[in-house]
């Protein structure tokens, strides 16, 4: 559940409260509208969509440990990710919204690849 565009907090089973990721103080895990999470092993990787960027996150308690990407046109850089997802091969998948493309990136934040260009024609977005 997103809270005031700051951070965000997990349930389980849509009631039992599991933990707050997040703050509003300037810092690593401070969102400014978070717009989806995926898990991944041991990670919560969030799109951090006005910070223009991926958190990624512990599972088990939810400390910060990276952040992959920043405000910008070139590849590995973000403008507003929407969507993040990993497929079954490992690589962190991104909706790059106002870039319109498709950027993929390794676990460990590495630049894979990019698809996708603005337009209404086939791959484009």
């Amino acid at each position: 559940m997103w809270r005031d565009g700051r951070w965000f907090e997990m349930v389980r089973d849509g009631a039992e409260f599991v933990r707050t990721f997040g703050s509003q103080v300037a810092g690593d895990c401070n969102f400014n509208y978070p717009a989806s999470v995926c898990v991944d092993g041991d990670h919560h990787i969030i799109a951090d969509r006005a910070n223009h960027r991926l958190v990624v996150a512990a599972r088990r308690d939810g400390s910060f440990v990276r952040t992959v990407g920043s405000y910008g046109a070139a590849h590995g850089q973000f403008n507003l990710p929407f969507c993040v997802c990993v497929n079954a091969a490992g690589l962190i998948i991104v909706a790059d919204t106002e870039n319109h493309r498709v950027q993929m990136f390794t676990r460990d934040g590495t630049f894979v690849r990019a698809f996708g260009s603005e337009g209404a024609a086939h791959g484009q977005f």
